[in-house]
């Protein structure tokens, strides 16, 4: 019997919260194969164009209902090359901001909201990738 969900069934409400729980996920959890019905599934090589650049990428698919899963590197992988193709068509989020001199060097100032968790996850540089004279590709690492 399918019961259907009303909007105040998916509304959380303070008094349905009874407590905390704690959840440990394996490093590994996303590298391995899914399992999709009932069985697991098989790395298999997908591929995709765009403007002429052909990509290619593996994905987890079930033989059964060759539904597509991706792990971790996976998506990451996928993700650079939907990127990319924003950048392409003009969708990619973009920012103006000032272009400092100390008298030896040009500089740009990235926002605090933008750059609050790199000290956490130790990006410690910048990789610029040349576009043209005068456009740059910046990537923190």
């Amino acid at each position: 019997m399918k019961r259907s969900i009303s909007k105040e069934d998916e509304e959380i409400r303070e008094e349905d919260i009874i407590g905390e729980v704690n959840v440990t996920i394996d490093k590994d959890a996303f590298k391995k194969p899914i399992k999709c019905c009932g069985k697991l599934t098989e790395r298999t090589w997908k591929k995709t164009s765009y403007r002429g650049i052909e990509f290619s990428y593996d994905v987890w698919q079930c033989e059964r209902c060759h539904k597509d899963y991706l792990d971790t590197n996976q998506a990451k992988h996928l993700e650079r090359f939907w990127q990319m193709q924003m950048f392409f068509e003009g969708k990619a989020p973009k920012m103006e901001r000032s272009l400092n001199y100390d008298g030896k060097t040009y500089f740009v100032r990235f926002p605090k909201d933008l750059t609050a968790n790199w000290a956490k996850q130790k990006k410690e540089k910048a990789r610029l990738t040349m576009l043209s004279p005068d456009r740059y590709l910046v990537e923190v690492a």
